[in-house]
Formats: structure tokens, C-alpha cells, sequence
């Protein structure tokens, strides 16, 4: 399922920060007011994916406390990183 599609009430998102055929994590607001990450398994055909919930797709909130948010930001840096770094390989490879 495509993570701009789920739409729960409690959580709304402002922007994807990490997406794969799989696996997203957003940025969005909870319904107090806070800014926090979430993320959460798309699924894949009529799949919604998890978490869910009485047939409906949803957001599992990461804590805002101690270094949740900084320490997958900074995953998430690395990994882009990482991938760049092995196209440019696999790039010198078919030349």
C-alpha cells in the first residue's frame, strides 16, 4: 500500500523521509501536537500491510524521548549513502 495513502486520524503526515517497495517512515503530527517519526510494513497487492487495524492501515509511533528520532535519521542518512555508493560501483562495473 502506498504510505501517502494511509490517512489514520490520530496521526498525519507532512512528509515520507525514508519509502522502499516495503517500508516507510514519515514525519508527521499525533493528534496532541507533537512532531514525531513513524513507520510501518506497506504490504503489497490488496495487502494494507501493518500495522492495521479493523481493516484499516496505520502509523506505529516512535517514542519522542532519548534518541529514537536522531539515531534513524542518521540510519536512514547512512543508508542513502551506502546505496549511492553502490550504484556508483556497480556504474564503473558496466563501463
Amino acid at each position: 500500500m502506498n504510505p501517502r495513502e494511509v490517512k489514520p486520524e490520530k496521526f498525519k503526515v507532512h512528509t515520507i523521509v525514508y519509502e522502499t517497495e516495503d517500508f516507510a517512515i514519515a514525519f508527521g503530527i499525533w493528534e496532541n501536537g507533537d512532531g514525531r517519526l513513524a513507520m510501518r510494513w506497506n504490504g503489497s497487492g490488496k495487502d494494507i500491510g501493518y500495522p492495521s487495524q479493523g481493516g484499516n492501515p496505520l502509523w506505529f509511533q516512535l517514542p519522542n524521548t532519548g534518541v529514537w528520532t536522531s539515531e534513524i535519521l542518521n540510519a536512514i542518512s547512512r543508508i542513502e549513502s551506502t546505496e549511492k555508493q553502490m550504484e556508483d560501483l556497480r556504474n564503473k562495473l558496466s563501463q
